[in-house]
């Protein structure tokens, strides 16, 4: 599988990832990590990187499982005892159960494909919660368009598409009337946090 250049090297996913949340980068985790309740048991996470959330996971003495495309990073996480796995969410198989599952700053990958997500992640799950990036190099000049374009390619091909807080927000109402969930934004600052609800 080849990606873009932050997923070959962990050390470089950190390092870019710390110069777009100058220096916060950990903040991120922080904030979902406050909505995880105490009976949320059991944790999976979607596109997991560097595994920072499964350390917090593993330190609060929950569960996780993380599901990632990149070969590297699945490896990465199993060497140090975490239950990873290579999987294309974009064929949508079913996801392993789950109190609550977690994404963080991969939601525009699957942009195209919002509904089939949604509904993975409603059968396996109790509650969704998203922390996308809203404000980003995507939406800069023309050197910063292009180096989010290649630099954050996961997959075959490029995903020139971000969400903004008014497309993200778009995209949550129709998706809640679709597919049957509540929803609130918890915070927006460079990241939009969201706690998704399904319906019964």
């Amino acid at each position: 599988m080849s990606g873009g250049l932050i997923y070959r090297h962990v050390w470089c996913y950190r390092l870019v990832m710390s110069v777009l949340y100058r220096g916060r980068y950990r903040a991120r985790f922080d904030a979902v990590s406050a909505l995880l309740r105490e009976r949320d048991r059991s944790v999976l996470e979607l596109c997991f990187g560097d595994c920072a959330f499964a350390r917090k996971c593993r330190g609060s003495g929950r569960g996780w499982v993380g599901l990632d495309l990149c070969e590297h990073f699945v490896e990465r996480a199993c060497a140090l005892g975490f239950d990873a796995r290579q999987a294309d969410l974009a064929r949508f198989t079913d996801l392993p159960r789950c109190d609550v599952c977690v994404m963080m700053g991969s939601l525009y990958h699957f942009h195209a494909c919002l509904p089939e997500l949604f509904s993975c992640v409603k059968a396996a799950s109790a509650r969704f919660l998203i922390s996308e990036p809203v404000r980003n190099w995507a939406h800069g000049n023309r050197l910063q368009r292009y180096l989010s374009r290649k630099g954050t390619r996961a997959g075959e091909k490029e995903v020139p598409f971000r969400f903004d807080a008014a497309s993200l927000v778009a995209a949550l109402e129709i998706l809640s009337r679709r597919i049957g969930f509540d929803y609130r934004v918890v915070s927006v600052a460079r990241d939009m946090v969201v706690e998704v609800v399904w319906s019964k």
